[in-house]
């Protein structure tokens, strides 16, 4: 935008400079959107659970005591609730399927990663979920098709989101199959 009443340097800054930062914001959301893409395809054709991009080694470790579905686990400290995904509710398709995978994955002990929010509307804490050796559950299930990425917020939204899309696009797991 050319303000008349300002200094002619001034106009001729904005005229030559302004288009290039937006050109410049542009790409690098573009870059940006191009490297999630390239990194969540890597993860959906990833063979193991082990192999995940989203690690938590060193994250506070608690015991399972009883997985309540495929997203929702109690512990002695209280539930929780996977932060980042969504799966199916008990008697929808899928929701088997999922409440076992967790099962399997959570196994006695996991990590556990704090995202923006600590609680849920019924008091459940919230938090990102790994196994004991610090592998993804989130990551995990999405890639297996047997959960969708929350597109709401959360640290890690942007490669859970990128990550179903693909799985989605290869129709891949028991959500996305046809």
């Amino acid at each position: 935008m050319v303000f008349w009443n300002t200094p002619r340097s001034t106009r001729l800054y904005r005229l030559a400079y302004l288009p290039q930062k937006r050109d410049r914001m542009l790409s690098y959301r573009a870059m940006r959107f191009a490297l999630i893409s390239i990194l969540a395809s890597i993860v959906a054709c990833s063979a193991t659970a082990e192999d995940t991009l989203l690690k938590c080694g060193d994250c506070e470790k608690i015991r399972v005591d009883r997985v309540i579905d495929g997203d929702t686990l109690d512990s002695r400290s209280g539930r929780v609730r996977i932060y980042g995904i969504d799966t199916p509710e008990r008697g929808q398709p899928c929701a088997s399927k999922a409440t076992n995978r967790l099962s399997e994955l959570a196994g006695n002990s996991v990590r556990l990663e704090d995202g923006p929010r600590l609680t849920d509307q019924f008091g459940r804490r919230l938090a990102y979920v790994y196994t004991e050796d610090g592998s993804s559950i989130d990551e995990i299930l999405v890639r297996e098709g047997l959960a969708s990425a929350w597109t709401e917020d959360g640290q890690h939204r942007d490669f859970l989101v990128e990550l179903e899309r693909t799985t989605r696009e290869s129709e891949f797991g028991c959500l996305w199959s046809k």
